[in-house]
Formats: structure tokens, sequence, C-alpha cells
């Protein structure tokens, strides 16, 4: 499937952008984004997003100033459906959803849906009829045909309250829930090691295919080992949801260190957990693994005869989640809890993301653990995606006064617009900040 987009009218009218995978774009007058137009007056210079992950399709205004319109309608945010036309400024778009058959000619999207509900695509756990609407993500089996995945609102039910049906493993308590899915604490039958399991179900009817590809891809995964990583052990998929068996690490994370003592976490402490971070990057990053979603909440903390001891959990679980279309749209769950976190060059091309993301991540999560606030000032409510792209970080100092100089100048070199100006590895990164440990 490709979702495409016809420029209509206005400066870049004629034009068409294509899109086959899971993509941002974003116009406006700035030179950064997608679709610059800095000869139209009437967009800002950040104006509105599309994300694409076909077929699902989502429009975002970034908080324009003139507005984005949708069928002449301005919106905020709105899914994207074919024959769609978006206005902003002077220019219109068309919204085209294509499906793999009819860019072959032999038949349209809605024709290819009735197909594939015509072969029986029922629920796996009850057999219930799939819904006429039911969107499918994925590509084809290997032999050509579709073997989807699909479970009905009450089996999803029942099987997230069924954690127990994890195979040879017992849960025992809830640890946390998070846009992502569960977490319990769980026990294996046989050797009796503590682990923690992470359940998630697919946001939508999946190909078999996918999801033959997204363990393959995580089994990829967990191969990494590193003091600083959380072990990843096993993967399986159960009553519709994948679990992960992974190491269990009993403490908190950082996000609770930062809102315990909002704005009073001691500066050494916090330097020496994030040096402890770029350990496990350095590591990563040099057999070619990027993280891409580090964030306080992923920064697991344990305490050992050592003292407290940081373990990177989720590693490139969200990456290959979305990337073989087992979720929805990325931003629609997440805004706040990831947004704040990512650099602008994740933002435009979350794609092609090099180690120098995560360093920015780690920055702005040292950011926040000192003062318990984001990078950028939030308080009004404005859009969180406008303030990546289009506003500067606000100095560390300005928000706590106790901060060295010299590491609010290090904090500034790390969270640079451009990927170059940053350090160029965790481990220069790391030497940076030892003095303030």
């Amino acid at each position: 499937m490709r979702v495409i987009l016809d420029v209509l009218d206005g400066p870049r009218k004629g034009r068409s952008f294509v899109f086959d995978r899971h993509e941002t774009f974003i116009v406006g007058r700035s030179r950064h984004v997608h679709c610059p137009m800095p000869e139209d007056v009437a967009l800002s210079r950040d104006h509105f997003l599309v994300e694409v992950h076909p077929p699902l399709c989502e429009l975002r205004d970034l908080g324009s100033t003139n507005g984005t319109y949708l069928n002449n309608v301005r919106v905020d945010r709105a899914r994207l459906n074919t024959g769609d036309l978006i206005s902003a400024g002077q220019s219109v778009f068309r919204v085209q959803v294509e499906s793999a058959e009819s860019l072959r000619g032999n038949e349209d999207s809605s024709t290819s849906r009735d197909r594939l509900l015509q072969t029986g695509i029922r629920c796996t756990g009850c057999g219930a009829q799939a819904p006429p609407n039911l969107t499918i993500l994925g590509g084809p089996g290997s032999d050509g045909t579709e073997a989807v995945e699909w479970w009905c609102g009450l089996c999803r039910s029942e099987a997230s309250a069924l954690p127990q049906l994890v195979p040879h493993y017992t849960t025992l308590r809830e640890l946390g829930r998070g846009a992502m899915g569960v977490v319990y604490q769980g026990r294996h039958n046989t050797t009796g090691q503590m682990v923690a399991l992470k359940l998630i179900m697919p946001e939508t009817a999946t190909t078999r295919a996918a999801i033959d590809r997204f363990l393959r891809e995580m089994s990829v995964i967990s191969q990494l080992r590193h003091p600083n990583i959380v072990e990843w052990y096993e993967q399986g998929m159960t009553r519709g949801q994948f679990w992960f068996a992974m190491e269990y690490v009993a403490g908190s994370n950082l996000e609770a260190l930062a809102k315990a003592e909002p704005g009073r976490y001691p500066t050494n402490q916090a330097c020496r957990l994030t040096c402890q971070i770029l350990k496990g990057l350095e590591q990563a990053h040099k057999l070619g693994f990027v993280h891409r979603d580090i964030k306080p909440e992923n920064i697991l903390i344990s305490q050992t005869a050592q003292g407290l001891t940081v373990k990177i959990s989720d590693f490139g679980l969200a990456k290959n989640f979305r990337g073989v279309g087992l979720s929805g749209l990325t931003f629609s769950g997440e805004m706040r809890g990831t947004v704040p976190f990512m650099p602008p060059e994740q933002m435009l091309d979350f794609k092609t993301v090099t180690p120098l993301a995560d360093l920015y991540a780690t920055a702005a999560t040292l950011y926040y653990l000192l003062t318990c606030a984001y990078i950028y000032d939030d308080s009004s409510g404005g859009d969180l995606i406008r303030m990546l792209l289009e506003e500067p970080s606000i100095p560390i100092r300005d928000r706590r006064k106790d901060v060295p100089r010299a590491l609010a100048d290090v904090l500034g070199r790390c969270l640079a617009r451009d990927p170059e100006q940053r350090y160029p590895d965790a481990a220069s990164m790391r030497q940076a900040l030892k003095p303030f440990c």
C-alpha cells in the first residue's frame, strides 16, 4: 500500500509526495521541513504534520497562526481518507490511499478488503467475524497469501486479564503500564528465575509475516549483553499477545527519582547515573544498535553493593514494533512521554537516525533528572512537536541555579539542534561528564 499527497494549488502546485512506509511529512516556511515554502507568508514555520503508516494517515496542525483545514473545516488533528483535501496558506493537498491490488490495476482497496474478508478473517480467540472496516497492516505471507492475526475486543480484554497464560512462567504481580503494554513480575516454572514479563497487544489486524519478522528482529536485539542494559531472555506470542521475558530489575526508574525530590536531585549522582547510561549505549552503538527511545521511564535503577546501577530497558522495542506494522500511528499515545526527549532529526526522519540521537535523548534525560522539567517550556500547553522543531532548549541554570556553569555548557552542546555540533560518540560525552561525578 502507499499514500500519495498531490499538491493541487500553491507554490508547489503539480508536485506529488509518495509514501510506502511509516514516515512523517511536515509542511511550513522553515527550510528544515520536508515541504518548505518560504514564499508563502500565510504559513507558519512548521505549519502541519502528516504521519503516514499505510494505509493509516493522520493530520496534525502544529499550532499554526492561520490554521490547517481539512475539507474546508479547521482542525487540530484528524484521520485522513482518500479524497480528503488539506488546505494551509496558499496550498491545497489531495490525499490518495492506494492498495497493492489497485497499483497492479486488478482491484481497488475496498475490493481488496472484501476479498480478504471473504476468505474468512475471524477472531483468532473466539471465531467472531471481522468488521467490514478492518484495517490490515503488514506484508503478505511467503506463499503470497495474507495469513492474518486478529483478536476481537472481548478476547483482547480476556488476554490482558490473564497474564498467567505466558508459557512456563507464573505471573506474580503487576509492575507497571505504559504506551507499549503491561509489565509483570514473573517466575520461571522450572528454574525459579525471577523475570520481568512484558505483554504487548498489536493494535491492528496483522499478517503472520509481520509477526514473524518482529520476533526475528527482537531475537537479534536479545543478543545485546551489557551490565547497563536490561537483558532479554526469550519472547513469543500467546493468545494474540507478544510476551517478552527480561531481566528483572528490583527498583525504580529515573522518572520516579526525579519526581521524588523535584529539582533537587544531587548533581554528582545524576551525572554518575548518566555515565552508566552512556556506557551501555557505547557498547550498543559499537554493535550497530540505536535505541531511539531513551527517556527517564526507560532507565531502570537497581540498588547494589556498589550503589545505584542503571539498566536501559526496551532496546529496539518501539522501533521494531512500529517498523513491521504492529502499531498504528506513532504519536497517538506517546506524545508527552517520548517527544520531549526526541532530537529534531528523529522527528524529521526517524528511520535513519544515528547514535547521536541517543546522546541528545540522554542529555534531555539528565536535564529532566536535575530539574523534573522538559528542556522546553510546556506550561503553555503548546504543541510539543512545534517546540521540538522550532524552540531552543531552556538553559538548565534558568531552572536550577546550583548546576555548575561548566556542566550547563556540556548539556548545551549535547542538546545542539545540529547533530554534528554534539559530542561525536557516547565515550566522548561520558568523558565530558566525568568531572561532575
